[in-house]
């Protein structure tokens, strides 16, 4: 009798583990299909040639790469920076921002990935 006491112990307790650790195994996939959905977006911006034509990338994608994902892509132009530059070549005060933020169902922080460009 105790040792069937003991065993219910011991087999409760292993199911506990085992559904935390279902659950973080399935936080930890979210978690990678989030950001390979960032990093191919990051990817095709990247591979685009004309960079005065980012901005077409702005906007939401809804239930990408997998239903209830959301891809936000933001590209912000800046022109304001100041340049000291006294000699030629000088370097350019035009840098575009693009920011892509990731987020899905069950996910504990949204995934954002950033990068800048300078021509």
């Amino acid at each position: 009798m105790v040792a069937l006491v003991i065993l219910t112990i011991v087999v409760a307790g292993l199911a506990g583990t085992t559904v935390t650790f279902q659950h973080q195994m399935t936080l930890g996939t979210t978690q990678a299909q989030a950001t390979a959905a960032a990093l191919t977006q990051m990817s095709t911006i990247r591979a685009q040639p004309d960079y005065t034509q980012l901005s077409t990338f702005a906007g939401v994608q809804t239930n990408y790469p997998l239903p209830g994902y959301t891809v936000t892509t933001a590209v912000n132009r800046d022109t304001s920076a100041v340049t000291t530059c006294s000699f030629p070549p000088c370097p350019n005060n035009d840098i575009t921002e693009v920011e892509v933020t990731v987020t899905a169902p069950g996910l504990l922080a949204p995934v954002t990935s950033f990068y800048f460009i300078a021509p």
